[in-house]
């Protein structure tokens, strides 16, 4: 991840600072356009002396998006002037003209007198630029918007036009945007580039860190690991442990308790998708010792929680009873309060199988407390259902009626 983030902030780096071409069109999947825009972010907070202007509303149709367009503008030219304000500067950042947004007229058209007035922003001959980026997530009419993009660079002999100097735009097209079929097929000092965060994309460049001998151990180990997890998760079992286990010799080497849990805990769950109870269960015991030597609650609660599932499947309640009960405990020290909720009801449910009514009852009760206190209502209903059922069968008719009256109101409202 880390290598395909660094690539595509140099491509986006490398255009800003040249000077021949206009655009560059980002093909990106809509899953991709949060990544490319913190992208566009932080290379905006690296380059100080720039001004970016990064927009990433929906596209439904070109006059809508440009008044939007116009508005986001705006607004970010008044925060501008108020942090200017609040430094005490003089210089103050100028406010859109009211004409540019009342202006009527084709949206390409009002986006270029838009882009136009932005150039006064940054100093002539100051080696400053503008950069315009345009990342909408939607794109409901893809026709308009690649035709509103297409506006934005020269075509055919067509020079650079006056309020394209000095601008660098950086625009999303979707992910299957075909460059010859599309409105920008003759246009000139246009770059085009691929946004790919795809699993494809992610495996392939973590294959490459595990192969680089000139990267330390640590760093080859920790992507060895992520695609052992990618292998478990697309059902690659075979894949999955092989790489499990060399993680695991690495570790025991190392003697890295920490990940030695985390890569037993690993292995577990690909034995527990497998259906291989015994031999889940068989890991996720393996990795209690190495979870407590690291004194880390967070591998600790996982792998009890893992356990007391198994426990639960195979009918083993009172071992599913210790297991929820050590989970309740590590998410306790974690203050986890949604995480201990959890806890107590599956030790409930393990307390109620063996007909521990009391037991189950304190337990639902503590949860009741935890879901009124730091209102958790999404866990409060199931968890008044199950202190229904022992209020039941502990003839404790006041509490049941409570709890019926808000089990109903809650139906109601």
């Amino acid at each position: 991840m880390r290598d395909l983030i660094d690539r595509l902030t140099r491509e986006f780096k490398t255009f800003v600072d040249q000077r021949d071409d206009l655009l560059l069109v980002a093909s990106c999947a809509e899953p991709d356009v949060g990544i490319a825009a913190k992208v566009l972010r932080d290379l905006d907070r690296a380059s100080p002396s720039d001004l970016m202007l990064i927009l990433a509303d929906d596209f439904a149709d070109a006059e809508s998006f440009v008044t939007q367009v116009g508005k986001r503008f705006q607004e970010e030219l008044r925060i501008a002037r108020e942090s200017a304000e609040m430094r005490g500067e003089e210089d103050l950042p100028p406010e859109l003209p009211a004409e540019l947004l009342a202006a009527k007229g084709p949206p390409p058209r009002r986006l270029h007198q838009l882009m136009d007035f932005s150039r006064t922003l940054v100093p002539p001959q100051s080696g400053h630029r503008m950069v315009w980026a345009m990342f909408p997530a939607k794109i409901a009419n893809r026709r308009a918007y690649m035709e509103l993009v297409s506006s934005c660079a020269p075509h055919g002999t067509r020079d650079i036009e006056p309020w394209m100097r000095g601008l660098r735009l950086i625009f999303r097209a979707e992910a299957d945007f075909a460059f010859k079929d599309s409105p920008l097929v003759d246009a000139e000092r246009t770059r085009l580039t691929r946004v790919d965060f795809s699993p494809p994309a992610l495996e392939a460049s973590l294959k490459k860190v595990v192969e680089n001998p000139r990267l330390p151990s640590a760093e080859r180990m920790d992507a060895l690991l992520t695609i052992a997890l990618l292998d478990a998760a697309y059902d690659r079992h075979q894949q999955a442990n092989a790489k499990l286990k060399q993680l695991l010799d690495f570790h025991r080497r190392a003697e890295n308790s920490l990940m030695q849990a985390v890569v037993m805990n690993g292995l577990g769950d690909v034995a527990y998708r497998q259906k291989d109870l015994r031999k889940a269960q068989y890991w996720f015991e393996c990795a209690i010792q190495p979870a407590g030597v690291a004194e880390q609650p967070l591998i600790l609660a996982t792998i009890a929680q893992n356990l007391g599932a198994i426990a639960y499947e195979q009918k083993k309640f009172a071992d599913a009873e210790d297991y929820y009960n050590l989970l309740f405990q590590a998410r306790e020290s974690l203050l986890d309060e949604d995480g201990m909720v959890v806890a107590l009801e599956w030790r409930g449910l393990s307390q109620e199988q063996q007909r521990k009514w009391q037991p189950a009852q304190a337990s639902w009760e503590h949860a009741e407390v935890l879901c009124r206190g730091f209102e958790l209502n999404h866990r409060l209903r199931p968890t008044l259902e199950n202190l229904s059922r022992v209020y039941r069968q502990l003839r404790n008719q006041d509490r049941l009626k409570e709890v019926e009256r808000e089990l109903k109101e809650a139906a109601r409202g």
